[in-house]
């Protein structure tokens, strides 16, 4: 009967960790819905089903804004391209679309569409925590960057585009106490 016992024990817990691990792989597989896109592909399950990771969009941006996904982003986005404004911003020069062979990329107005749209991070922010930084204010060419009373920097989203200029110009993740991390006082978000 103590055979039986331990057998069902053992049995439970290869199914538990089983269960665990198919969980697991769907999230690996699945990837992260969050990436910000190259300008024309916001719309995710259209690009995911045009791009053939051919790599010529991140070649040619002259800002070095969009990288390739890793496995980290998930399998079915690694070597997908993505932008990261740590490296650079969108300039929307149209360069990225032009060479898209698939279509994967469309044609994309900056000023009444948007890759995503900035967000301060309070904790992070120069400005909200040691004040005189402006560097994100000054930076922003669409004015969708302003000062609130306290003289801390507050997004209008209605202006913003996600072009990332903020991300790129703030000294957060320098100025401040290095965590090892990338986080920036501001940054980019899907508006999916």
């Amino acid at each position: 009967m103590r055979m039986e016992t331990r057998r069902s024990v053992v049995k439970g817990a290869i199914g538990f960790a089983g269960v665990f691990a198919v969980g697991g792989i769907g999230v690996a597989v699945g990837g992260s819905e969050d990436l910000l896109r190259p300008p024309g592909g916001q719309d995710e399950a259209r690009f995911a089903a045009a791009c053939t990771k051919c790599n010529r969009c991140r070649s040619i941006c002259p800002e070095n804004a969009i990288v390739t996904s890793g496995i980290e982003d998930g399998f079915v986005n690694a070597r997908m391209p993505k932008l990261d404004f740590h490296s650079g911003y969108c300039t929307f020069c149209g360069k990225c679309i032009d060479v898209c062979p698939t279509g994967a990329l469309k044609p994309f107005d900056y000023l009444s569409e948007r890759i995503g749209t900035a967000v301060i991070d309070e904790d992070r922010c120069l400005a909200w925590n040691q004040r005189g930084c402006d560097r994100c204010i000054d930076a922003c060419s669409y004015e969708a960057i302003t000062k609130d009373e306290a003289g801390r920097p507050v997004i209008d989203a209605d202006k913003c585009n996600g072009c990332g200029i903020c991300t790129y110009v703030c000294p957060a993740s320098s100025f401040g106490s290095y965590s090892g991390d990338r986080k920036r006082g501001v940054s980019v978000e899907v508006d999916r």
